[in-house]
């Protein structure tokens, strides 16, 4: 199997690319990344190329990868991650994230769309698409009703890779990853949650509580969350036009997040009370039956075993 994956350095791209290379032994990776962000401990796809794994890194915008390209390539899957992913930063920077999401989608959907065998194409989303919930864990049929300009990239860019599926039949896969963490999350600039209570809390840095902690997400690890892009890949264009949530299935407040960070680590740090985001959503929890039925994936990682192997990966970069 040949697999072209974007966004391939982030911590989804360098977990699933590993994975893949571990599991099947004739299978390559085409890894692309603009290479853009800071990486705590360097950078971590070179070394895989130097350890001999089958891997061809693209150090590109992937927008600008035009159709003959990928032809010359010719993967048999692309996975789509590459994105610009902060909630916070979409609303000081719209404009670079309309153009880095959608945009950008539309003009790489379209590239993928003029090949003469398109390959399966997996979108990776995001459960901010949603918005407010209505209900509560949220299925795959929830009102989309997104109020960021992320969150907004995210809807239209799914709809974007979908009409390739509904127009011409293209197989086109939609999966909304729940808030995930683990080891190669970006730690730096606007970082998620959980990367930032475990750095703060091994700097013995206090943990900010914004609106209180009291807004809850649905926290999964990251290998569980590539556990369940692996097991669509093998069932492949039979999935077609899908829309899959994954998460743990477990809200989690941000307030008992904090406490058990810091148990976790063992840190001294405080948990402190902060002024919070006008339009933080108040939760997030998935669904997650639609995808089990589909490939019997569950999240299987322990919460606090997932905070302890990151904690670890943290201790050992971020000097």
């Amino acid at each position: 199997m040949r697999a072209l994956i974007t966004g391939a350095a982030g911590m989804y791209g360098i977990t699933l690319t590993r994975r893949l290379l571990r599991d099947d032994p004739g299978a390559s990776v085409v890894a692309v990344d603009d290479f853009s962000r800071a990486f705590p401990g360097g950078e971590p796809l070179t070394p895989e190329v130097e350890a001999g794994k089958p891997i061809t890194i693209v150090k590109r915008d992937y927008a600008d990868l035009s159709t003959r390209e990928l032809e010359h390539w010719a993967p048999d899957v692309i996975v789509h991650f590459a994105a610009r992913v902060s909630v916070p930063e979409s609303m000081d920077v719209p404009h670079a994230y309309f153009a880095a999401n959608e945009a950008g989608t539309f003009r790489f959907a379209h590239a993928v769309a003029a090949m003469r065998r398109p390959p399966l194409l997996i979108y990776a989303s995001s459960p901010e698409v949603y918005g407010a919930p209505t209900r509560t864990p949220m299925d795959e049929d929830h009102p989309m009703r997104p109020v960021t300009v992320y969150a907004v990239s995210k809807a239209a860019s799914e709809l974007h890779c979908m009409a390739l599926h509904r127009w011409w039949g293209h197989p086109v896969i939609v999966i909304r990853n729940f808030n995930t963490f683990g080891p190669h999350q970006n730690v730096d600039g606007y970082p998620a949650v959980i990367a930032t209570f475990v750095r703060r809390a091994l700097r013995s840095q206090p943990l900010r509580l914004e609106n209180g902690g009291r807004q809850t997400r649905d926290f999964m690890f990251v290998d569980d969350a590539v556990d369940a892009y692996a097991r669509v890949i093998a069932r492949g264009a039979a999935l077609a036009g899908s829309v899959f949530n994954i998460g743990a299935g477990r809200e989690r407040a941000i307030r008992d997040v904090a406490r058990t960070v810091l148990d976790v680590t063992g840190s001294t740090s405080e948990a402190v009370l902060a002024p919070g985001r006008r339009a933080d959503l108040p939760s997030l929890c998935a669904d997650t039956r639609r995808i089990r039925k589909a490939t019997g994936w569950r999240a299987a990682t322990p919460f606090e075993e997932g905070l302890r192997r990151t904690a670890a990966w943290l201790r050992a970069v971020d000097r």
